[in-house]
């Protein structure tokens, strides 16, 4: 009930999503300051190399290699960790999405006109 409380646990987040849109677990991972692995069909919270690692759905090597990669590599994990923090903060709150939400409606009120 509590994903925090999960996700404060890890070191790294690993969702291979093949469908999934825009999960908010990944928002929450990057809140809790994990670098992700995961797929571009997961949304957009992630972009490789900055905030985690980007693999194609159903590569299982991929993911075995990312995780290789970040265990060996604990400051990339540390960098990637913050970057994501940083970047939720920075563009994913419900304040933006409060606000983008009421440009969008402001918009469509204006073509509507």
């Amino acid at each position: 009930r509590d994903p925090e409380n999960y996700l404060n646990q890890g070191t790294v987040h690993v969702f291979p999503s093949q469908w999934e849109g825009s999960a908010k677990v990944t928002y929450e991972a990057a809140a809790c300051a994990l670098p992700q692995i995961t797929t571009r069909e997961a949304g957009d919270v992630v972009r490789d190399g900055i905030e985690g690692m980007i693999v194609k759905p159903g590569d299982v090597s991929a993911i075995i290699t990312a995780l290789e990669h970040l265990y060996r590599h604990p400051e990339i994990v540390e960098r990637m960790g913050s970057a994501a923090r940083r970047r939720v903060v920075e563009n994913f709150t419900w304040d933006h999405f409060r606000t983008r939400l009421m440009d969008a409606y402001a918009t469509a009120m204006r073509m509507a006109r």
